[in-house]
């Protein structure tokens, strides 16, 4: 048999396991559903998203390069909603089994013949939790870890091998690759989370990864309102996140404090001067410059609502400029006044 033979029946037998996958989903979400559907149908999609994994490993097999980089983006998206299938699946099982009536719940007759009940099961509907993929940035693993451990990692509902597909579920990119070579079992799934922590959990380097990313941050080039906001949003996720592990920000302030200024357009950080002599702040207050950036930014958006406009408030040209960002070396002749005071 030659390998394009090969290739079209694998493929043939991928697209026969996506279609069932699809079919349990419609059962899964119909209405009419009985509970034992449900435990038939959920226990049926327990193993589909392991042989569709094994389905894509042996053609990516078959593929070269450019192939492989092009088909293993629409598996990632099979696979990513297969495992939200298989874990909204059990979730709607243990609800329904959660809500059968009273006499059918953990009764039990005693030598005097009277039935106590055991203590009911309390069922509380949450939140749905949204876990993103984990790509392999080490100061976005602190975040991903929270959310898996609390969500995935602890749940006692889940065997070690469905925790396991779920961890494989949410990785990609480097972290995906760090661990290719483990196979899914439940017994290796210990010493996958361990060699993902040790590559990416030490704690130090997340916080050294934050500090570095505002370090070299660089004044805006798109200046419209949802880029500031953007812009802002990021800057600010980053220094709640080393408050978070243990990090005192505000005694970064000297360092922190112009990086992320100069960041955002001349106007603003103009206004921030201003407003810090005004009200007799320190230029390096990084908690309050961070409460008056959210300000601007937020009036910024309000004002270009109001004059329905996309046009940016503050000049390209101008901003750059003021910050020497890829402009022509500054002639000896010519007078060079530090903008920001930050001494």
């Amino acid at each position: 048999m030659s390998t394009t033979e090969k290739l079209s029946i694998l493929k043939r037998k991928r697209t026969t396991l996506r279609t069932a996958i699809t079919k349990l989903s419609t059962k899964l979400n119909d209405s009419n559903c009985t509970q034992a559907d449900i435990e038939f149908n959920a226990e049926r999609l327990q193993i589909k998203p392991n042989e569709l994994t094994l389905s894509d490993d042996e053609i990516h097999d078959f593929l070269n390069d450019q192939e492989y980089g092009e088909d293993i983006i629409e598996c990632e998206k099979y696979s990513e909603n297969g495992h939200l299938l298989l874990f909204s699946s059990k979730k709607k099982a243990n609800t329904s089994a959660a809500i059968l009536p009273c006499s059918r719940i953990g009764s039990s007759a005693t030598s005097d013949g009277i039935h106590y009940a055991s203590p009911p099961n309390v069922t509380v509907n949450l939140p749905t939790v949204n876990i993103n993929t984990f790509y392999g940035e080490i100061e976005e693993f602190h975040s991903f870890w929270e959310r898996f451990e609390n969500c995935i990692d602890k749940n006692e509902s889940l065997s070690q091998i469905d925790k396991h597909v779920f961890l494989r579920g949410y990785l990609d990119a480097k972290a995906k690759r760090l661990v290719d070579g483990i196979s899914i079992t439940a017994d290796t799934y210990t010493m996958t989370k361990e060699i993902l922590k040790t590559k990416y959990g030490n704690k130090d380097k997340i916080i050294q990864a934050h500090l570095d990313y505002l370090e070299n941050l660089t004044p805006i080039k798109d200046l419209s309102p949802s880029a500031l906001n953007e812009l802002y949003m990021d800057c600010n996720r980053r220094l709640q996140a080393l408050n978070a592990l243990g990090e005192k920000t505000q005694s970064y302030g000297r360092i922190l404090a112009p990086k992320i200024l100069r960041a955002f357009p001349h106007e603003i950080c103009r206004n921030w001067i201003v407003y810090a002599k005004r009200e007799n702040l320190a230029e390096s207050d990084i908690t309050k410059l961070m409460k008056f950036l959210s300000e601007e930014v937020e009036g910024t958006i309000n004002a270009n609502n109001i004059k329905g406009s996309l046009v940016p408030s503050y000049p390209l040209k101008s901003s750059l400029e003021n910050f020497n960002v890829h402009s022509r070396p500054i002639r000896k002749d010519k007078k060079n006044f530090s903008f920001l005071p930050f001494l």
